[in-house]
């Protein structure tokens, strides 16, 4: 049923609630659906305003973990990702909000957009998750060291010479690529952190896994109600990408005849299901965040409590 307002973790849905959706038309259904996902996003971005101030309060879990990396703090990555699964989400609100006609779908445009969220979601939780302490702060260090490997990895190909280079550019690039040099011992340095947190050099020079990896450690925490969040990742993947196959998959066809009987005209519209399915996923990863990170933290108003939002269609008091 997706990602409902009374519906949290592990939660039992009260006798005083009835499902009814399947008794209404489901065009209808799944348009009143993406709508109210869209409140949703509204609910969430207000709730988080500006962003999180002092994420973690003393005594708390992720404090302790800030100390014992400081100054490469576990807080800082959080509120970070909770920034840019916030950002990603209000973008997705400008795509879908349509301020004469209700809700307006591009065929390709959202998903990039919400893989961003689902993305944040899953660093944040993969990080923020795990109950033993030495796991999550070695985590925040890998996200640190992958930080410098792939900034200097940019810089290497911005720096990179190209025939068309004249001296004077070469020059100047090869000064500029003996200064960057000293990035590298960034590393070292967050390595050295790690030792003295009593962590694993080695673990910590490993960098991020991949994100399938990531995901795969994500769905055991909280598994996606219909498939693997890696799965529907990868889904989004291809539709972030231009994938023709995937496009016809995640598109409704409508065919007409040519002059040539052999040829076709067909016309791609946006399939809703699809677009809610992305919203369900890029919201329960980033709710489950906010409710991780605040009992971590011990700062109950991080949590997303989707006040104003109201019971979702399809489910009615009894």
């Amino acid at each position: 049923m997706g990602i409902e307002s009374f519906r949290r973790p592990g939660f039992i849905p009260q006798p005083q609630f009835e499902w009814f959706g399947d008794s209404l038309d489901p065009e209808v259904l799944t348009r009143q659906r993406l709508a109210y996902r869209i409140e949703m996003i509204g609910s969430l971005r207000k709730h988080l305003g500006e962003g999180i101030s002092g994420l973690a309060a003393p005594g708390s879990d992720i404090r302790a973990d800030d100390d014992a990396i400081a100054p490469y703090q576990l807080s800082h990555e959080v509120s970070h990702m909770i920034a840019v699964a916030s950002d990603a989400l209000g973008t997705l609100e400008l795509i879908l909000r349509d301020p004469t006609e209700g809700i307006r779908i591009p065929l390709f445009g959202l998903y990039p957009v919400a893989r961003q969220a689902l993305e944040a979601g899953a660093y944040g939780l993969w990080m923020v998750a795990p109950d033993n302490p030495d796991t999550r702060r070695t985590r925040a260090l890998r996200i640190q060291v992958q930080d410098s490997r792939d900034e200097k990895s940019l810089i290497d190909e911005f720096l990179r010479d190209r025939p068309a280079d004249a001296i004077a550019s070469r020059k100047y690039k090869a000064r500029e690529r003996q200064k960057q040099g000293a990035r590298a011992s960034r590393v070292d340095k967050i390595a050295a952190v790690a030792v003295t947190a009593g962590l694993s050099a080695t673990d910590v020079k490993k960098g991020v896994p991949s994100m399938r990896a990531v995901l795969d450690e994500v769905d055991t925490h909280r598994p996606a109600p219909i498939a693997t969040t890696r799965a529907i990742w990868q889904y989004l993947s291809g539709l972030a990408h231009p994938s023709l196959l995937r496009a016809i998959q995640a598109s409704d066809l409508e065919l007409s005849d040519t002059e040539r009987p052999d040829v076709h005209n067909a016309r791609m519209t946006a399939k809703e299901d699809v677009a809610l399915l992305a919203l369900d996923v890029a919201l329960t990863l980033v709710g489950d965040l906010l409710d991780i990170a605040a009992a971590r933290a011990r700062n109950p108003d991080v949590r997303w409590s989707r006040d104003g939002v109201g019971l979702p269609p399809g489910w009615r008091l009894r």
